[in-house]
């Protein structure tokens, strides 16, 4: 996919070119955004608006948004379910609480299956996807019979797979919040049938808004941090890329400690040296000559900017809407849905300004193995994405966290299994030492969680 004769600081500043293109076409979308938030909080201040008017409930939508502070929610509305609930004033037996507590143990423990096979399933496909779509090339449909590593040829436009990813996340998330917001339905010659998302409401609520401009922001550093992970793949391995991002907490921490003077734990300290060993013992540099090595750099550079990029949007990202959450009550599932939308505009008007439409879907009708392999990636994204929101919820983020270190180490194992990838002793060794580095954060947060919860009672 590369040309091993190509160098280092050709590489990179072909990586940073295409970057500075794709960043200055999302920003003519971009500024004209920002010209209108800026214009309407100026007009609308100073003079009055018609209320009633189409346009300008959308330009206060827009700009001031709907939702209210967390300090100020009260509460989900009054359903069927919440009648059932109230009804039930008599004192139970303790044969009932016992049952009833087996049916919600039982309850938590099947959510919590769903939930863990649905993360894994979902991620080691999209994992396995992404991988088998930006390193291995594709045989031409019309010529199957390709005989020389010149005839494959290689898909590049990793812009259009952000915009495939994030345009089945909005269908996905338009469809939650449809569905989860109608507690009843009437079907004909069945009356009225009570919908099982109460549960979703909390997640899937389009009641609470942010001004959808502010949304913009984090979309446009998600779209970034999506095209630096896809386009790293380029100059790296799948493992170098997982190891990398599992090593978030590092950059985190530095970043905290130069910005905010934010002192850390003595547990957390030792993490991050122990993921740094790992990451020194995974690369395995000091068994290639001089020469091999120069060349491995000169290869993987690229990526390492790639990856910097992607922590630093992905950082960015994750704090805005975090931000957006708490001070706006704005739902997971309906930030999910502006987030795809503005990041469809985004990459939609880069690949038009750039031609680059036709020429991916050429490439598509040509290879037509890819068009599947894209699908079933946007699809287990999307998917993906709707397993991470449900359970935080349901059982927080440390659970979360646990659960997505574990689908590391699977991926890990599926792509060396299904790509052939071999690795030395030494890097499993490393590998070895991250992961355990990242459960023994988990299990130091864990317990730190339990003490404050023993001392509250």
């Amino acid at each position: 996919m590369i040309d091993d004769n190509e160098s280092t600081l050709a590489r990179t500043g072909s990586l940073i070119q295409v970057f500075l293109e794709n960043t200055f076409d999302y920003l003519r979308l971009f500024i004209p955004l920002l010209l209108v938030y800026k214009l309407y909080q100026r007009y609308s201040v100073n003079k009055k608006t018609d209320e009633n008017s189409i346009l300008i409930k959308f330009l206060n939508l827009f700009t001031y948004g709907t939702g209210k502070s967390a300090s100020a929610q009260t509460g989900l509305p009054t359903t069927v379910h919440d009648t059932n609930v109230i009804i039930e004033k008599n004192i139970p037996s303790k044969h009932t609480e016992n049952e009833r507590e087996e049916t919600t143990n039982s309850k938590k423990i099947f959510q919590f299956l769903i939930c863990f096979v649905g993360l894994q399933v979902s991620f080691l496909i999209w994992g396995v996807m992404q991988e088998r779509i930006i390193k291995y090339g594709y045989k031409n449909s019309d010529n199957p019979n390709f005989k020389t590593k010149e005839d494959i040829e290689n898909f590049k436009n990793s812009q259009f797979l952000v915009l495939s990813n994030r345009f089945a996340g909005l269908i996905l998330s338009l469809l939650i919040m449809f569905i989860s917001n109608r507690q009843m339905i009437r079907i004909k010659g069945y009356g009225v049938i009570k919908l099982p998302f109460s549960s979703m409401e909390k997640i899937a609520s389009s009641k609470n808004w942010a001004p959808l401009f502010v949304c913009s922001y984090s979309s446009l550093s998600n779209v970034l941090s999506s095209w630096f992970q896809y386009e790293s793949l380029k100059y790296v391995s799948f493992t170098s890329q997982l190891l990398a991002k599992s090593s978030k907490s590092v950059f985190v921490m530095l970043t905290g400690k130069i910005v905010s003077n934010k002192n850390y734990k003595a547990y957390e300290y030792l993490s991050v040296f122990l993921i740094g060993v790992g990451i020194f013992l995974f690369s395995d540099l000091n068994k290639n000559d001089m020469n091999q090595t120069n060349k491995i750099l000169s290869t993987t550079f690229p990526g390492f900017v790639c990856l910097l990029g992607y922590l630093v949007t992905d950082s960015f990202t994750s704090t805005w809407q975090d931000n957006l959450i708490k001070t706006y009550s704005m739902s997971s599932i309906s930030l999910m849905f502006m987030t795809n939308f503005y990041s469809c505009l985004y990459t939609l008007v880069s690949l038009i300004y750039q031609n680059q439409l036709e020429e991916t879907f050429g490439f598509m009708s040509k290879h037509s193995e890819i068009t599947h392999h894209i699908v079933l990636l946007s699809i287990t994204s999307a998917i993906g994405q709707i397993f991470i929101f449900v359970t935080i919820q349901k059982f927080g983020a440390l659970v979360f966290s646990l659960m997505m270190t574990t689908r590391q180490i699977l991926s890990i194992f599926l792509s060396s299994i299904i790509f052939n990838h071999s690795m030395s002793f030494q890097s499993v060794i490393g590998v070895s030492v991250i992961f355990f580095a990242l459960f023994l954060q988990q299990y130091f947060k864990f317990r730190e969680k339990n003490k404050k919860t023993f001392q509250r009672l």
